[in-house]
Parts: structure tokens; sequence; C-alpha cells
């Protein structure tokens, strides 16, 4: 009897805990997909299936609170909702029967409580009575259940946990300060696993709906430690709603303007701020400005800034993208010197839920917008670099194909033309250029009737890029080969002869300078236009100088 009553007492609970599911920003959505893509382009099916997983939203756990005039709210974590575009709570059977609710509005959260409230669409009551709260403090030995829906996968499964007090009132350390703590906090032994968060820890209490009695909200679990778990006491659950609820609507300027001055006095310390201002960032502009603001960064930002961002996403995919969103807020801000010198301008109201805010920064003046998102004032807008402008993203776009197309730093170039041999004849040229950023190692070849020449030589390449247009001057110092047929007369010996001519066959030194010019126009065609000189090394007839120390080219050719 005793386990049939268990049963029955751990099913009712099911009606009162439900499942929260959110979904994304439909521009971190529309990115995310992107990103996807690909993945699996790339054959990364794995990390593709696990951005397909995210992409279906964050889950956590709320329970039901009916307030003393009738009306129902969901309780959860703060974390739970925080980069929700839109929510919805189910509650399931244990048959598997699901009821759920969706359009669920947020009418308070606390962020540093780590508490929020959530209200049915339209002011629905479902419910006419919620989860009970204890009347009495916990102790430590106390018998205690946690309830909720933990991921197994990607599915949200029931759990109800078992455990006990070990610490009634603890207060931990801020992991970014160590000189702060912050709690208290209810420490239990029950099951808290990824997906319990938001959930109640429930005390046994006859004579209450479903059994059992709130004494907390279950947040967080310790890393490294064994079975040290974390909730959110009741006294500080009780002060939240009554703030929530129960408080005359206060004054929200002066709520903003505590905003801005806490935003304000972040930056003004010593190290990067990115993660402070991610802080304030809203939904919206997270999700307008990320996939630009990750380009930035893996094209911009110092090493250290990339592989914290990287790892931001990995944790969490919109908490990176919030990070990278900061970093260009914080590199627009900082002088060249590295300084943020910030103080506040105008404010004004366009309505009750947004204002927009003026800073002056380094004695220049940045507008921003701020709205009131689930009762918590952020950033929605901030300066042109971050206010959603999606034709930074195609002309980022443009550029890369732009340069792609333009081909000013190539690996291989072949090409061909007409080269004026002075004093001598004319010649059809030919070479082969291996390039790296700013160097080069050329072949050529020049072929004309009474001459032949072959060089290899090194030099120095400098692309400058205007537009859809590249000029690149160059100039390089070689050796080579060089053949010319009857290059020098001599006198016969015999008379009534002619006068003989003997090739020449020498191995001279060559400096070469020139102009290539090449358009995006037409992808990887460039026009090339040198002068060379030659420098006599060793001849095989060296009693005349030769006519055929310079030469002019000019040709076409093509760049890979």
């Amino acid at each position: 009897m005793a386990c049939i009553a268990c049963f029955g007492q751990a099913s009712a609970i099911r009606d009162y805990v439900g499942m929260i599911s959110q979904t994304f920003h439909p521009d971190i959505v529309s990115f995310m997909e992107k990103f996807k893509s690909d993945l699996e382009r790339r054959g990364y099916s794995e990390a593709a299936k696990s951005v397909d997983n995210y992409l279906k939203g964050g889950s956590g756990t709320g329970f039901l609170y009916v307030a003393d005039d009738g009306n129902n709210y969901i309780i959860t974590n703060y974390h739970v909702i925080s980069q929700a575009h839109t929510l919805s709570v189910s509650f399931e059977k244990v048959d598997g029967e699901r009821t759920r609710f969706s359009d669920l509005g947020i009418v308070a959260a606390d962020e540093d409580m780590d508490i929020a409230l959530l209200a049915f669409a339209g002011g629905q009551k479902p419910f006419t009575e919620g989860m009970a709260f204890l009347d009495r403090p916990v102790q430590e030995g106390d018998d205690v259940y946690s309830a909720g829906f933990p991921g197994l996968g990607s599915a949200m499964i029931w759990q109800l946990g078992r455990g006990m007090v070990s610490n009634a009132s603890v207060r931990l350390p801020d992991p970014d300060d160590d000189t702060k703590i912050f709690g208290p906090f209810i420490q239990h032994t029950a099951q808290v696993d990824p997906g319990n968060s938001g959930g109640p820890l429930l005390i046994q209490t006859p004579g209450v709906p479903s059994g059992y009695s709130v004494a907390g909200i279950n947040t967080l679990s310790a890393r490294y430690r064994q079975a040290a778990n974390y909730s959110i006491p009741l006294t500080r659950v009780r002060t939240f709603l009554d703030a929530s609820l129960k408080a005359e609507p206060g004054d929200e300027l002066s709520r903003l303007n505590a905003r801005l001055d806490s935003f304000i006095g972040g930056l003004d310390v010593p190290k990067v701020v990115y993660s402070h201002i991610a802080g304030f960032l809203s939904n919206t502009c997270t999700g307008e400005n990320a996939e630009f603001a990750l380009s930035e960064v893996f094209e911009k930002a110092p090493r250290t800034v990339q592989n914290d961002i990287a790892q931001a996403f990995v944790y969490s995919p919109v908490g990176g993208m919030a990070f990278a969103v900061a970093w260009t807020i914080e590199n627009a801000l900082r002088s060249k010197a590295g300084k943020i010198s910030v103080t506040k301008g105008a404010v004004t109201a366009v309505d009750k839920s947004r204002y927009t805010v003026s800073f002056n920064v380094n004695d220049k003046t940045i507008d921003s917008e701020w709205v009131n998102e689930y009762g918590i004032w952020r950033i929605r807008r901030f300066g042109d670099f971050a206010a959603g402008d999606k034709s930074l993203i195609k002309k980022k776009d443009d550029d890369k194909k732009r340069a792609g197309n333009l081909r000013a730093n190539p690996t291989i170039q072949i090409g061909a033309g007409y080269a004026y041999l002075i004093d001598l004849e004319s010649a059809f040229g030919v070479e082969l250029l291996l390039r790296d950023t700013y160097s080069g190692y050329s072949f050529k070849g020049y072929f004309g009737n009474d001459f032949l020449h072959f060089d290899i030589a090194a030099g120095i390449y400098l692309p400058i890029r205007a537009g859809s247009v590249a000029f690149t001057p160059f100039g390089n110092f070689g050796w080579g080969f060089q053949l010319v047929k009857n290059a020098v007369k001599e006198k016969s010996f015999f008379p009534g002869l002619e006068d003989e001519y003997k090739n020449s066959l020498r191995f001279p030194f060559s400096v070469q300078g020139g102009l290539q010019f090449t358009t995006a126009a037409v992808p990887g065609l460039y026009f090339h236009a040198a002068f060379q000189y030659n420098f006599s090394f060793f001849t095989l007839l060296d009693d005349e100088s030769l006519p055929c120390d310079k030469y002019v080219f000019v040709g076409l050719g093509y760049s890979f």
C-alpha cells in the first residue's frame, strides 16, 4: 500500500510541474541554419546534428503557482527563459499524454536571483490551485525531492529524485569574482540534472495538493562534487513574488538610469569588458547582429578573444553570439590608445518600454536604444555597429566575393606576350610566377628569330587594392641563359669572302621592374608590363658588347 500511495503522490506532482520550451529569435535560427548547412557540407554530420538539436529550443522546468486573486503563473529560473523569443509549458501525465500551453508571457524576471515569473496567454486561468509553499524553514537532514524534466538526448524525461538537505543555508563564491559571494542556497543531494533547472525542491507535506510543498527552486549543481545541488530558498522566492505582484509600479526611468549607471560602471575597468556588455544585450540585439559580429570577431579580434568566444559558443551558441556582438561594441568604444571613457548623455522616452540613450564616448556621441525585456532594461540598438543592419552582412559577403574574384594575391600566374629587345628585334615572351603574399619566383623565356633567353628570378610583389581593381608593382633579381645568333661580326681572312657572323652565348644577371593590373570584373585575368636589364656575367665572346641588354615586355596572363 505504501508503494501505491507514493505512486499516486508522484503522479499528482505531474499536474503541477511542467516542462518549459523556448524558441529562439528568427535571426538566431536563420544564422544557425546556415551554420548547420556549412557543417553538413564539410562532412561534420554529428556536429550538424547537435546544432539541429539546439535549434529545437532550450528547455527547463517550471511549476504552477496560483496567486490569491486566482491568477495563474509558472515559476522558473531566469536562465531557463533568458534567451527565449517564445515560450510554452507542457504538463505530462503518467500515460504520456501532454497538455501544452503556448505563448507564455514573462511577467517579471530577476537575473541576480535567477527567478522568472510567467503568465498564461491572454490571462488564461486553466488551474484553480497550484503548488503549496512550505510553511517552515528547511532543516539539515530533511528528506527532499527534486521534480522536473532533465534531458536525455533531445528528449525531456520526467524525473522525481530523492535526497536530503546537507546545508540549509550556504553562500557560494562568485565565479567571476572570488572576493564576492552570492546566495543563500539550500544544498541537497536530490538529483538535479540539466533540464531540472527551474523545478521545485519538495518536502512531503500531508494535506496539501499533490502531498508535497515547495521549499525552493532547483537551480544549479556543483562540478567535481558528488551530489552537491543547490536550490533558491523559499524566502527569496517570496521576496521576488512580492516585488513582482504586490508592489506598486515603479519609476521606469529611475530603473533605467540605475541600469545605465551599472552599464557604464562596468566599462571603466582595466580588462576586456565584452562579457559585461553581453549581459546588457536584448535577445533581439543579439539575434539581429550575431552573424556580422561573429565574422568580425574571427577576422579582427585577438586570438585570446576568439578562443573565449568559441568556448562560449560551444557551451551555449546564443551566449557565444552575445559575446561576439558585445565585442564589436567594445571594439568600437575603445580609443586607439585602448581606453574607454563613457559618460551618459540625453535619455529620451519613445514609449513606456523604449528609450533612446546617448553616450559620450571618448569625446564622440553614440546613440543607443534600450527596451524593457522581461522587466529588465536592455540594449536594443547600439550605434551603427550593433543596429541590425543587414546590409553590413551583404557588404561583407560582396567584399569577400570581390576579393576572391580580384585575385590580387594569387598562388600561380601564367602569362604570355610581346617582348621588344631594344636594338635587336621583337620576340615572344612567356612567364610562370609562383607567388606568396609579398614575394614570388618567376621563370621567363623570350623567343626571337635570332634570339633565345631563359632566366629564373626572385622578387617582391606589393598588391594595392582599390575597390574592384588591384595594382601590383614588383621588382625582381635573377640569373639566366642567353643565346644570340649572328651577334658578332668578324672580318674574313680570305679576299672576296663576306664578313663572318658568330653566335654569342652568355649567362647574365637580370634586374626587372614592372606593374601588374587585374580586376574583379574578369577573375584571374591580369595585364603585365615590365622593363628588364641584363648584366654580362659570362660570355663566350667578350670582345664586343651585345645589343640585347634591355627588354620591354607587355602581356596578358591568368592567375590561380
